[in-house]
C-alpha cells in the first residue's frame, strides 16, 4: 500500500496537500500520535449516515465548480479541527468524486486524505475503504513495461487497492461495502491477484449480517469459482438467487459455474436467464458471446429481447454442437471452459498495446492476447511449440490437427512478455528486417543460427520446417513463401470462425460415401455407406459371438451455418468370428436431407476414444432449381460386399464403400434422374477414364469391340424420379484408378453429369 507521509489537509490545495514532513508541521503530527495512544472508538452508525449522505450528494452532481467550492469550505474547517477524521473522509470522498469529473490529479489528493482519516481512525472501515478506492482512481503508469514490472511486484493500483479493501474488511467484518469492492477489485486484477486476501475476508465474515447481504453472496461467489472451489461458488449464488433482486444474473452465474464444473444442467439457468432485460444481465451474456460471434450475429443479439433473446441463443449454441457432431450443450459448455482458462492463462496485463510492422492482426480485445483469442475459438491446440535463446523475442507455436487442412499459428511477445501477438511466420519472430534478408536462402555457411534453431524447435510441428531446414538456397524462397501462405490463411481462418472438432486418440481406418440418392415418405434422402477395417476394430465377447458397436455422426448445413439434417445413431453386429485384419466390417445408414446444396461432416467412431472425423465435403440433394434436370449420385456397388439397400419390394441396391473392384467382377450402378415428366425421352452417356491418362481409357466398357469408351442410349422418364440399374463388366480394364461418369440430357438441352472414381486389381 501507498504509505503517505500525514501533513496538513491545507495540503494541495494551499500548494502542499500530500507533500512530505515539513518541520512546521511537526506540531500537528505530534499530536497525532499522542491521539493515537488513546483508545480509539468504532464508527458510530450516525457518522456512517452521514457519510453516505454525503456521498449521495456529491454524487448526484455534475458541477465542477461547486464541488471545488465546496472542497475549499471543507479545507477551512480541516484547518480548523486537523484531528476530526469526518472531514478527512468527507475532504477523501468529494476529491473522488473530483477525479471522476476528470481530474486525475485529485486521486491523489483523495488518497492523502485517507491516509490523515487512518492515522486518526485506524479502527473505520470508511478509512480503508476510501483509500482502496483512491489507490484504484490513481491507476496504473501508461507505459506497458512500467505496468508490467509494477504488477509483478505487487505494487500496481490494482495491488495497494485491494489491501486497502481488505483493511476495511478487516477493521469489520460487517462492513459489506468493502468486501464487495474488495472481491470485484481482486477479480478485475490481471496480475498478483489478491484472489486469496478477498476469500479470506469473504470468509472470515460469514458470521456477521453482512455474510447474508446479496452482493455480498455474488461477490463470494466469483471469488470462490476463480479460485476453483465451484461448490462452495454454487452455495454462494443460490443464497443469492434466495436474497437477490437480479434474478437473471443469478442465473447466469450458476450457469457459468456450472459449465466450468462439467455439467449440462447449466443449459436451463443460462437460457432462463437470458430471457430478462435486465441490462446488467444482457451486459453479461453480450460480453460472453462477443469473443467468438461476428458482427451480424451481434446485431441479432442486440435486437433481441426477452424470451426471443434466449431463443436465439438457443439456436446459436444448438447449430454449433450439430454442425461439430456434439451433444446438446457440449459447444456450450466447452466456451465457459475457455474463457475461464484464458482469464487464467492469456489475460492482458496492460490495456495499452504496442503493435509492429511483422504484427498484422489487430484483435481489439481489451481481455486476452492473441493466444486467448484463438484459444477461446479453438480450445486447446493439438501440440505446441517454442524457443527460448538471448536477444530472442519470447515466441509459442500452436498447430491444430484438423482432416480438412491444419492450422498453423506463431505468436511473439516483444515490449511486454505477457502480450502474444499473431505473426504470419515463424521467421517474424526474428523481426521485419531479418525476415527479409533470410528470403535469400539459409544453407551453408551463411545461414542464420538462430534461425536453424527457431526451425528445429518446430520440426515436430509441422513437415515443412524440416523441408525448410533441408532445402537448398533456391529452393528455401519457395518453402519460405508457402511456409508464410499457411500462417496467412490460419490467421484469416482462425480468427474469424470457431470450432470443437472431435479428437479420438485412436484413429478407426474408415472408407466411406455420402450419396444423395433415394427417398421414402419424408423426402429425398443421403445414404451413408462404409467400411471399417478389421484391423482397428475392437470386438466384445457377448453370448452370441463379438459385438462391435459403430457410433454414425452426420450432419449437413447450409452455406450460412443452417443446420438441414443430422443424425447421431449406434449400429450394433455381432459376428462369430472376429472381423480378419484384412477384411472390413460393412454399414450404412440412411438421413432424411430436404433438397439443397450442402456441406457436411461424418465421424465414425468405436466407443469414445477409437474413432476418425473425415474431411468437410458438399452433396447436392435434388434439383438445384426447380426448372432443372437433375442426375443423383452415383452408387457403385458390388454383390460382393453384402452391403444393401432394399429400396423396394422388387429392387435392391448394393454399395461399395472401398470402390475396389477385381476385373472378373461386375461393378453394380444405380442412378436416379428427375425434372421430367412422364414419358419424355431422354439421353444417358456413360464413360469410363483411367485418371492419369491423358485422352483417357480407349476401351468399351460394355461387350467390348469398339475403341470408344462411352455408351450412349435413350431412356424413358417416368414421374417424379427415373430409377435406373446397370450391370457393367470390367474385365476388359487394367488395373488402375478410373472415373466412372454419367451424364443425362433431355430434348430441350437440359443436362446434369455426375462422377465418381474407383478402382480395378487383379484379383
Amino acid at each position: 500500500m501507498r504509505m503517505l507521509q500525514m501533513s496538513a489537509p491545507s495540503g494541495r490545495h494551499t500548494a502542499n496537500r500530500g507533500a512530505r514532513f515539513r518541520p512546521r508541521q511537526l506540531v500537528a503530527a505530534l499530536s497525532l500520535i499522542t491521539l493515537a495512544t488513546a483508545p480509539l472508538p468504532a464508527q458510530e452508525p450516525a457518522d456512517r449516515v452521514l457519510l453516505e449522505q454525503f456521498r449521495d450528494s456529491i454524487a448526484a452532481t455534475q458541477d465542477s465548480a461547486g464541488l471545488l467550492a465546496l472542497e475549499k469550505r471543507l479545507i477551512e474547517e480541516a484547518k480548523a479541527d486537523r484531528a476530526n477524521a469526518m472531514t478527512h473522509l468527507r475532504l477523501g470522498f468529494l476529491s473522488l468524486r473530483l477525479g471522476e469529473l476528470g481530474g486525475q490529479s485529485h486521486y491523489e489528493d483523495a488518497a492523502s486524505e485517507f491516509q490523515w482519516a487512518i492515522d486518526l481512525q485506524p479502527t473505520w472501515p470508511y478509512s480503508w475503504y476510501g483509500m482502496g478506492s483512491a489507490e484504484y482512481g490513481v491507476g496504473d503508469s501508461q507505459i506497458s513495461f512500467v505496468t508490467g514490472i509494477k504488477t509483478m511486484l505487487g505494487k500496481d493500483a490494482l495491488s495497494r487497492s485491494a489491501m486497502a479493501y481488505a483493511k476495511s474488511a478487516e477493521v469489520d467484518p460487517g462492513f459489506d461495502r468493502g468486501l464487495v469492492d474488495l472481491a470485484n477489485t481482486a477479480l478485475r486484477q490481471r496480475v498478483n491477484i489478491k484472489l486469496g486476501v478477498a476469500l479470506e475476508a469473504l470468509r472470515r465474515a460469514a458470521p456477521t449480517e453482512a455474510a447474508t447481504r446479496p452482493d455480498v453472496l455474488l461477490a463470494r461467489g466469483r471469488v470462490e469459482r476463480e479460485v476453483g472451489d465451484g461448490d462452495s461458488a454454487l452455495a454462494a449464488f443460490q443464497g443469492y438467487l434466495d436474497h437477490g433482486t437480479n434474478r437473471s444474473l443469478g442465473l447466469l452465474e450458476v450457469a457459468r459455474t456450472l459449465f466450468l464444473l462439467g455439467r449440462f444442467d447449466g443449459m436451463a439457468p443460462y437460457f432462463d436467464g437470458a430471457a430478462s432485460d435486465d441490462s446488467v444481465a444482457v451486459a453479461a451474456y453480450r460480453a460472453d458471446l462477443a469473443p467468438i460471434a461476428s458482427d451480424s450475429v451481434m446485431r441479432e443479439f442486440d435486437r433481441t429481447a426477452g424470451r426471443k433473446r434466449a431463443d436465439y441463443l438457443r439456436r446459436f449454441w444448438s447449430d454449433r454442437d450439430r454442425i461439430e457432431l456434439r451433444a446438446d450443450g457440449e459447444r456450450l459448455r466447452e466456451h465457459y471452459r475457455r474463457l475461464f482458462y484464458a482469464r487464467k492463462n492469456f489475460q492482458l496485463t496492460a490495456l495499452n498495446r504496442h503493435y509492429d510492422i511483422v504484427e498484422r492482426y489487430r484483435s481489439g480485445s481489451r481481455d486476452f492476447d492473441d493466444r486467448g483469442i484463438i484459444y477461446i475459438r479453438h480450445g486447446e491446440p493439438t501440440s505446441r511449440a517454442s524457443y527460448a535463446a538471448p536477444g530472442l523475442e519470447a515466441n509459442e507455436s500452436w498447430r491444430y490437427t484438423r482432416p480438412d487442412g491444419d492450422l498453423i499459428f506463431h505468436f511473439m511477445a516483444r515490449e511486454d512478455v505477457q502480450d502474444f501477438k499473431l505473426v504470419e511466420s515463424l521467421f517474424d519472430v526474428l523481426g521485419f528486417s531479418n525476415a527479409l534478408a533470410l528470403r535469400g536462402g539459409l544453407a551453408g555457411a551463411e545461414g542464420d543460427p538462430m534461425a536453424q534453431q527457431l526451425l528445429l524447435s518446430r520440426e515436430q510441428l509441422a513437415p515443412i520446417y524440416g523441408r525448410l531446414q533441408a532445402a537448398g538456397r533456391i529452393s528455401t524462397g519457395r518453402y519460405q513463401t508457402e511456409e508464410r501462405q499457411v500462417g496467412q490463411e490460419s490467421i484469416a481462418l482462425g480468427t474469424r470462425t470457431d470450432s470443437y472438432e472431435l479428437r479420438f486418440p485412436d484413429e478407426l481406418k474408415v472408407s466411406s460415401e455420402v450419396l444423395a440418392v433415394g427417398r421414402d415418405s419424408t423426402g429425398t434422402q443421403v445414404q451413408i455407406a462404409y467400411a471399417v477395417a478389421g484391423s482397428t476394430l475392437e470386438p466384445v465377447m457377448v453370448t452370441r459371438g463379438y459385438l462391435y458397436s459403430v457410433r454414425v455422426r452426420f450432419v449437413a448445413s447450409d452455406r450460412r451455418g443452417r443446420v438441414a439434417a443430422t443424425i447421431d445413431t449406434t449400429r450394433h453386429f455381432v459376428a462369430p468370428a472376429p472381423v480378419p485384419d484384412g477384411e472390413h466390417l460393412v454399414g450404412r445408414v440412411s438421413v432424411p436431407v430436404p433438397p439443397g446444396q450442402y456441406f457436411y461432416r461424418l465421424a465414425i467412431q468405436q466407443g469414445e476414444e477409437t474413432g476418425v472425423l473425415l474431411p468437410r465435403d458438399t452433396v447436392r440433394v435434388g434439383r438445384p432449381t426447380a426448372t432443372a434436370l437433375a442426375l443423383s449420385d452415383l452408387v457403385l456397388g458390388s454383390r460382393n460386399t453384402n452391403l444393401f439397400w432394399r429400396r423396394t419390394a422388387e429392387d435392391t441396391v448394393v454399395f461399395n464403400p472401398l470402390r475396389t473392384y477385381k476385373r472378373k467382377e461386375s461393378m453394380e450402378l444405380y442412378y436416379e434422374v428427375e425434372g421430367l415428366s412422364e414419358g419424355t425421352e431422354y439421353t444417358v452417356r456413360i464413360a469410363v477414364r483411367k485418371q492419369g491418362g491423358g485422352g483417357g481409357l480407349l476401351r468399351k466398357v460394355f461387350g467390348g469391340g469398339s475403341a470408344q469408351i462411352s455408351l450412349k442410349f435413350e431412356e424413358t422418364a417416368s414421374f417424379p424420379v427415373t430409377n435406373t440399374s446397370r450391370s457393367l463388366k470390367l474385365d476388359k480394364l487394367k488395373p488402375g484408378n478410373y472415373t466412372l461418369e454419367v451424364a443425362v440430357e433431355d430434348e430441350q438441352g437440359r443436362s446434369d453429369k455426375r462422377m465418381q472414381r474407383f478402382q480395378v486389381v487383379e484379383e
